[in-house]
């Protein structure tokens, strides 16, 4: 029969490492969505400055995509040269095979340029200052919800269930052998059960008092229900909070 701790012994690799892909994912999303608000005064002068001319597609060429080349694609390009001797360049448009993409060379098509710098496209700069800053708004307010999930749930309360570990098991925590015993028994009284779960505990502190804290730990379905069944359960105090300290057999 296997036993799975739980509270401070349980392995929390993998949440840990999940809320490490999501904080990243919305960080990283966060910035470009800034980035493109405070593009805005680029794409704003463009859109008062540039010109309209027409330029040539004058070459083709295979984009290759991911490191075993494996799939790719044609990409067609233009070219313009100014009276003042700027040559424009940019990717136009992209096709399956070469032989479509070479029914496309010569081919006139309209850009916008700017005079001022080598900058072309062949899509009008559309300015949107509105959107960008309701984009880049929406996507902060998620961010600190998932920093404090990694900082505190998955960081701080890594680091915090150590240091229990090491009041009870000494500097040998990682063995089941226990050197120090500072166990003490706890009473469940609530539990709140949502996407995970949470475990309210009755007991008395280092001082004799009374004490009744909801476990800052996350609790599976499963594990709520062991240790609201089991009542009684052994805690570790630490400080002004405590660890649970129990094993459920699967």
């Amino acid at each position: 029969m296997d036993v799975k701790y739980i509270g401070i012994k349980k392995n929390r690799v993998l949440i840990s490492f999940f809320l490490i892909l999501v904080a990243l994912a919305f960080v990283i999303t966060c910035a470009f969505m800034w980035f493109e608000y405070t593009s805005q005064d680029k794409y704003k002068y463009y859109s008062e400055n540039a010109i309209e001319v027409e330029a040539t597609i004058t070459q083709y060429g295979i984009h290759y995509h991911g490191q075993d080349r494996r799939d790719w694609d044609v990409w067609t390009y233009y070219e313009y040269e100014s009276s003042w001797g700027t040559v424009y360049t940019m990717h136009h448009g992209t096709y399956s095979t070469e032989n479509e993409a070479k029914a496309h060379i010569g081919e006139k098509i309209k850009i916008y340029i700017d005079p001022n710098s080598d900058w072309s496209s062949d899509v009008f700069p559309v300015v949107n200052y509105e959107r960008a800053l309701r984009n880049a708004i929406i996507w902060s307010v998620p961010v600190p919800i998932v920093l404090y999930l990694l900082i505190y749930r998955c960081i701080y309360r890594n680091a915090l269930n150590k240091k229990i570990q090491r009041k009870v098991y000494g500097s040998s925590y990682n063995n089941d052998r226990v050197i120090h015993t500072p166990v003490t028994q706890g009473e469940v009284t609530k539990v709140y059960k949502w996407v995970v779960c949470y475990v309210k505990v009755k007991y008395k502190d280092e001082h004799g008092t009374p004490r009744e804290k909801w476990a800052r730990t996350w609790f599976t379905h499963k594990e709520a229900k062991f240790l609201q069944q089991k009542k009684t359960i052994d805690i570790v105090l630490y400080k002004n909070t405590y660890g649970i300290l129990e094993e459920m057999s699967d």
